[in-house]
């Protein structure tokens, strides 16, 4: 049975001489693997493998069975042509960042349209973006947390200056556990949480803010999914802005 289908680029491995297989975050079914054959042909033509690159947003016919690991692409399209994202070098590196996050945290194999639009609309307005892109995906990171369960309250205040990796809130002792963020790294947190997606530049950060900022987000991520759960480009995004 065909299946239309639109999806966001996550991963690709190649598969044996000129083939694909594409794990991606679909509209409709959440995370789904796909096979693409004859996607590295010989010669000057050009493959499908260029249309399967981070974050592409494809609209896609494939061969669907109830249970299968794995669909077998009949058809692509690209449904959006991006300006910048493939071609800047810090949005490219930004970009197989957040890539990497979905495809680590988002597991769920369940049609859930607000979070596809989330992706699918951020995607499009890190594409477009002029100023800020530096802060992008410390924006992106904290409002993903939102469709996976652990949002964190911003209730950050001169009396209540810590932020609780725990419980996801803003506390005035440094509580037993330990899992605390110290002063001065909790009231950018706050100043993050407040920053709108749209507009990143609003976002004041140097260098040495940037990177306590995203290791702190991460060290997040890590207590509520696992701390098996490791972002191999985090190094890479960091050297970028060093």
């Amino acid at each position: 049975m065909l299946q239309h289908n639109r999806v966001i680029v996550l991963r690709t491995v190649r598969f044996k001489e000129n083939s694909l297989i594409v794990s991606c975050y679909a509209q409709k079914h959440g995370r789904i693997t796909l096979l693409v054959n004859s996607a590295f042909p010989k010669g000057k033509k050009i493959g499908l493998n260029v249309y399967f690159q981070p974050l592409s947003i494809l609209d896609v016919v494939y061969y669907y069975r109830p249970n299968a690991e794995m669909y077998r692409v009949k058809e692509v399209t690209p449904t959006y042509a991006y300006t910048s994202l493939h071609l800047n070098p810090i949005k490219l590196t930004i970009t197989i960042f957040l890539s990497e996050l979905i495809y680590r945290t988002v597991r769920e194999q369940e049609t859930n349209q607000h979070l596809f639009a989330f992706i699918e609309n951020s995607v499009q307005m890190l594409d477009n973006l002029n100023t800020g892109v530096a802060n992008f995906h410390l924006i992106f990171m904290v409002q993903l947390s939102r469709y996976l369960g652990f949002y964190p309250l911003n209730r950050w205040s001169p009396a209540e200056p810590y932020f609780d990796i725990k419980n996801g809130d803003f506390c005035g002792v440094e509580p037993a556990h330990g899992f605390v963020l110290e002063k001065q790294t909790s009231k950018l947190l706050s100043n993050l949480i407040n920053t709108p997606m749209h507009n990143p530049e609003k976002l004041s950060l140097n260098q040495n803010q940037r990177q306590v900022l995203i290791e702190a987000v991460a060290s997040f991520y890590r207590f509520h999914l696992g701390s098996g759960i490791r972002f191999r480009t985090l190094p890479i995004l960091i050297q970028l802005f060093e």
